[in-house]
């Protein structure tokens, strides 16, 4: 599929947004500068280790999580801090647990039914309920009774029950069986052609966001630090964290092996960081990286935030 770089074609428009928490008296950044744009019919991955803001960001695109800076312009209006009852057309939301994101006092009917109601329509749930793959005959049972794929399933039903042009997919197969995530994730990715949505996809497992994703953008503490084709980026990543992440996934080359762990301290994320801030754990910083934050650079269809991309050390 074509993706152009007409404005008319952005379904999500990150603009420079920050997120701040005051923990114990300090501030804790969350989210730090991150801007991103999602296409129209484009599978988006957001990849990084746990805690580096990847949550934090798809709640704020929801309007659940309020930002301190920047903008958020969603299906072509902004995102302010007070979400709108229409938010359901406009974003779909698939949670890592779907157990945890229903009532279980409402049968799955009920539950797919609620974005129909917030918007004061109606909804053919039968139809929805074949579309995942569960039939009519769940349309009564409670969440209970259903298996975690088969709730997951149900959920993924609701996200997408108003069809809205953008959904959100928070690890969506980090709770379930590794035979039930493959059934799951062609379920996405049919859905997603089928009715020529958007996917901000959340995940750190990298093998999956390789198969479902056009595009992947790498976090780390707050910010992006590299983003561009899914393929080009893990085939020939330009930053040493991206490598670093790409190096530590499981494969079948590395099958009992256990990654060798960076060298160099985390830093603590209520710092107010001068430079790169992966500096104290990258084996070719320089006195650059640490006194300065990294402009993007551009190469080729990947766009990253180095002073020595895709370089060894020298």
């Amino acid at each position: 599929m074509s993706r152009g770089n007409n404005l008319s074609d952005t379904v999500l428009d990150i603009q420079n947004i920050s997120v701040k928490f005051n923990v114990q008296g300090t501030v804790h950044r969350a989210v730090d500068g991150v801007s991103l744009q999602l296409k129209k019919g484009e599978i988006l991955a957001v990849v990084g280790e746990s805690g580096c803001g990847k949550t934090t960001l798809a709640k704020a695109v929801l309007g659940i999580q309020p930002i301190d800076s920047g903008n958020i312009i969603l299906a072509g209006r902004a995102v302010d801090n007070n979400p709108s009852r229409d938010m359901a057309s406009r974003a779909g939301m698939v949670w890592q647990d779907p157990y945890a994101s229903m009532n279980p006092k409402w049968t799955i009917s009920r539950t797919i039914t609620e974005p129909f109601r917030l918007q004061g329509t109606k909804g053919d749930i039968n139809k929805i309920l074949e579309e995942v793959g569960l039939g009519s005959r769940f349309a009564f049972r409670y969440p209970h009774q259903l298996s975690g794929g088969q709730r997951q399933r149900a959920a993924i039903g609701r996200a997408l029950a108003l069809k809205p042009p953008v959904v959100i997919c928070d690890e969506p197969t980090a709770a379930l069986d590794l035979s039930v995530q493959a059934q799951i994730l062609n379920l996405l990715k049919d859905l997603q052609k089928s009715i020529n949505c958007s996917y901000l996809y959340i995940s750190h497992d990298l093998m999956t966001v390789r198969f479902l994703a056009d595009r992947v953008a790498v976090m780390y503490l707050g910010r992006i630090v590299e983003q561009g084709p899914t393929e080009q980026v893990f085939e020939n990543p330009q930053h040493p964290y991206t490598k670093a992440l790409l190096g530590s996934a499981p494969n079948l080359e590395r099958i009992g092996h256990v990654p060798d762990a960076l060298e160099g301290e985390l830093p603590d994320p209520r710092t107010k960081f001068v430079g790169c801030r992966f500096a104290s754990r990258c084996e070719k910083a320089k006195d650059a990286c640490k006194e300065q934050d990294p402009p993007a650079k551009q190469i080729g269809d990947v766009k990253v935030w180095c002073y020595y991309p895709g370089k060894t050390t020298s």
